[in-house]
């Protein structure tokens, strides 16, 4: 039924605009809904033994543990390949009081990933499938207030394929990973098990600057036993909590039965509207009332803006043009895997605006409750999506559970005002195996389905589809499905050059003019360990890090048809299977996996920020290595016109900051250095400072470490700088033989196993006859670094090594000793009168040699 508002709210305001104040906010009256943290106090079994349900289980021996929780917070990071996916339990005691006689019980779970099974008291109240959602059961059947009652679940995080997302480069934690509440309603109540929303609707049909109304929606439940005749108000508040208007109306429900209440309320004039610079929060508290007696509330965020997306000059909001400029989120974090307290989800979403960004799009699936609320209190503009990723499982059970998370997505968010655009399928036509043509099909009659499903649950936001940059979403029609195309590019990263993206976007633009595009994802590794002076794809170099942001930046500045853009990714996430620079972690973020920043964070917040930036782009306390008066680029990225650089307090002169970045050429001195840089702009002055500590290094030096293979400087934990390869030179080192090649596998795909330092074993000069440090005459220790990162088989690659002409390993076949991606050391004295070469000879394929360390002994 539908419920016309009382004249009630056109009084209540004309009272307001003289003057009248009253209904300041309250604390929510006593005794109407419950809603206590079930967080505290579970028991779990990291293994599957069934009948766990049962009230005679003896749980004494589990272990105690706390929700957020994740049973795979360690074995993600450990050298066995893969991680544990199959089911686990948990139970807790129930402690139910006399207070919540009279009451429907509700256990309400914000995620549990991904099959969830709840008992109560040994009884099976409920399944949810999907790993991203909350979900919510109705208990109270089987519980009972004269005796002790507990719940107990089972959670399955095993692959299935039935339920998405079937792959992605991101971990599949298992567990109870946010908040579980009980909840405890009066028996006329707001309904709580609609897909777990909170059952009432908010929207805004008519928004401008100068007037706003609110329509206000929901279902009501009557479990009682017989017919209640309620009241139902919605109350406009502000953010001090006046009250700015309200609607009304009454209602007749029967026993056992439901009822809709559609409310809409007189405008609002001169609204203040919502927006990245001004996130401007009211409420709307709706009430249910019988006999003038609260029986239930529901408060939800209320923010006024309207938008649109134009194909040609991008993303309009409250009416005035906004370039989209954001970046991406995975919710996990080192050392705790995804079971992120409140506190966390919301300190990231602070880290995100302090930055400068208006956007964020959460990947690859809906995020944490806290996240949404942080964004509407920031003023973060937010894609959010179901997790569909790669491709799909043409089955009927894969649909109806894409659909339903679809539901669920939308029903359980569409209140908050920082949504704009939701999203269902991330790069579908990646698979890890070509899809079939009748695959390829389903995919496309899914996509449709899923947009029709999120347009009809809420036509006033965008629908959103994310593509890798390949032809075939054009060749299939997807790109006609979605309302916005995202494109995930990484043109000097996986692919070409930095200049093909901008290539790459005029031509789609010039294809399809009618499209909306936002580019999704963008982003190329850096790893804080690794500096090179000539940085190349794929080293993982800070510096090549650098180089990529600038470059997509501008890019993306010079495009207007570019409605936005999001990096990949804010932070660095798990990702097990991957094995880079740092293994089991995708290392693109601006910050670490700890919540670190990276020098490449400063360049955005440079561009970004409307707070005075200057940074030095070096790490605090970094350490450089190098020959005497070696000369090194020192950039500085600031959003002031001009900065002046000092160098152990002596000025290296100012130079101007074009495209927000400033570089001085810096010559150290041995030892420790201080860097500092100062910018000056009407009034405003900021200084940066950064600590230096430069090791010159030669062949005369007590340790040489070479990086052998690589063109970047590594430097290890314990703070030894292994220096970049070069061919040698006489007076130097460096590579001997006219065969040798570099080798850096593109990327590295493989965590080199039993060393921290991966970088060191993933690089190798293959083919070479030797190498030559022309150290002079002394005793040394040299040790040798091998790692087999090609063969899978013994056989395949045998050579011999000397130093200084005496055989040190003879037939070595590094398959045959440690097997693939393990590293190989081997250490030999000596004593020279001058010159270390190692000399490598073939037998079977070529030599190869991954690094060397010279240390000078008495």
């Amino acid at each position: 039924m539908k419920c016309v508002a009382r004249s009630s709210t056109s009084v209540l305001l004309a009272v307001l605009l003289v003057g009248v104040a009253f209904a300041q906010t309250a604390p929510r009256p006593a005794g109407i809904r419950v809603e206590r943290s079930l967080n505290a106090n579970w028991k779990f079994l990291p293994e599957d033994r069934p009948g766990s349900e049962s009230a005679d289980v003896r749980d004494d021996h589990w272990q105690r543990v706390n929700i957020p929780h994740t049973w795979n917070a360690a074995d993600v990071d450990d050298d066995t390949p893969g991680y544990r996916r199959g089911a686990s339990w948990y139970r807790r005691d129930l402690d139910l009081g006399d207070d919540l006689a009279h009451r429907r019980i509700y256990l309400k779970f914000e995620g549990a990933n991904q099959v969830a099974d709840v008992y109560v008291n040994t009884h099976h109240v409920g399944r949810h499938i999907g790993g991203y959602s909350a979900f919510v059961f109705d208990i109270t059947p089987h519980i009972t207030l004269t005796k002790p009652n507990f719940v107990a679940i089972r959670v399955d995080n095993s692959w299935n394929k039935d339920i998405p997302p079937l792959s992605g480069d991101f971990n599949m934690y298992g567990g109870i990973y946010r908040d579980v509440w009980l909840i405890a309603t009066r028996e006329t109540h707001f309904k709580v098990d609609d897909h777990a929303s909170p059952g009432v609707q908010i929207t805004t049909p008519n928004v401008s600057a100068s007037s706003a109304s609110v329509r206000v929606r929901g279902t009501i439940v009557n479990k009682g036993g017989k017919p209640q005749k309620i009241s139902v108000s919605s109350r406009v508040r502000n953010a001090v909590g006046r009250t700015i208007t309200i609607a009304s109306t009454d209602l007749e429900i029967e026993k056992g039965a439901e009822a809709q209440f559609d409310l809409t309320t007189s405008p609002i004039v001169s609204p203040r509207l919502w927006s990245p610079d001004d996130p401007y929060l009211y409420t709307v508290e709706t009430v249910i009332s019988q006999n003038g007696r609260t029986v239930d509330l529901s408060s939800q965020p209320l923010g006024f803006r309207w938008y649109r997306f134009d194909p040609d000059t991008g993303f309009y909001l409250n009416g005035r043009h906004l370039k989209l400029r954001g970046t991406n989120r995975h919710q996990d974090l080192k050392g705790i895997g995804n079971a992120l307290p409140d506190r966390q989800h919301t300190r990231d979403l602070e880290l995100i605006k302090q930055t400068g960004y208006n956007f964020l799009r959460l990947a690859h699936y809906p995020q944490d409750p806290a996240v949404l609320e942080a964004a509407d209190r920031l003023g973060l503009l937010i894609w959010e999506e179901t997790p569909l990723v790669n491709y799909i499982n043409d089955s009927p059970a894969f649909a109806e559970n894409s659909k339903l998370m679809a539901r669920e997505m939308v029903r359980q968010h569409r209140n908050h005002p920082s949504i704009i655009l939701w999203g269902y399928m991330n790069e579908i036509f990646l698979p890890p195996a070509p899809l079939s043509e009748s695959t390829m099909q389903a995919t496309v009659k899914l996509a449709k389905e899923l947009d029709a499903i999120i347009r009809e649950e809420d036509p006033s936001r965008y629908t959103a589809i994310a593509f890798h940059g390949n032809e075939v979403y054009n060749k299939y029609g997807l790109g006609e499905v979605a309302q916005v195309v995202g494109w995930n590019l990484y043109k000097g990263w996986y692919e070409g050059d930095f200049d093909d993206f901008g290539k790459f976007m005029d031509d789609q633009h010039r294809r399809y003019p009618d499209r909306v595009h936002i580019i999704s994802e963008y982003g190329a590794n850096g790893d804080q360990r690794l500096h090179s002076s000539a940085p190349r794809r794929f080293d993982s170099t800070t510096e090549w890090q650098r180089m990529f942001h600038e470059s997509h930046l501008k890019q993306i500045n010079e495009r207007p048809y570019i409605a936005g853009s999001a990096i990949w990714n804010e932070f660095d996430f798990g990702a097990e299977q991957r094995g880079e620079t740092i293994p089991h972690r995708n290392q693109k973020g601006m910050w670490t996996f700890d919540r670190k920043p990276k020098d490449v964070h400063f360049f955005y917040k440079a561009n970004l920020s409307d707070k005075p930036v200057v940074r030095i782009s070096v790490n605090d306390r970094a350490i450089f290595a190098g020959k005497a008066k070696t000369q090194f680029p020192i950039d500085v990225y600031s959003n002031f016109p001009e900065a002046e650089l000092r160098l152990n307090g002596v000025s290296l002169g100012k130079r101007a900051v074009a495209d927000r970045k400033a570089t001085w050429t810096v010559r150290f001195r041995n030892g420790r250095n201080r860097l500092s840089v100062t910018g000056r702009s009407g009034g405003r002055t900021v200084t940066d400072t950064a600590v230096i500590e430069f090791r010159e290094l030669d062949v005369t030096s007590p340790e040489v470490a070479i990086n052998v293979g690589s063109n970047a400087d590594f430097t290890d934990a314990t703070g030894r700088v292994w220096l970049a390869d070069q061919i040698y030179a006489p007076g130097s080192w460096g590579v001997v033989g006219d065969k040798s090649k570099f080798i850096y596998s593109s990327p590295p795909d493989r965590n080199v196993l039993g060393t921290l330092d991966d970088p060191l074993f993933q690089t190798m000069q293959e083919g070479l006859e030797g190498y030559k440090i022309d150290v002079p005459a002394g005793n040394y220790e040299v040790e040798l670094l091998f790692a087999e990162m090609r063969n899978s088989e013994a056989g395949k690659r045998v050579f011999d090594v000397a130093l200084n002409g005496k055989a040190i390993l003879t037939e070595l076949d590094l398959f045959k000793e440690v097997g693939r991606a393990r590293m190989f050391l081997r250490k030999g004295s000596l004593s020279t009168s001058g010159g270390i070469r190692v000399d490598l000879t073939a037998r079977i394929g070529e030599p190869i040699l991954s690094g060397i360390k010279v240390r000078r002994v008495r």
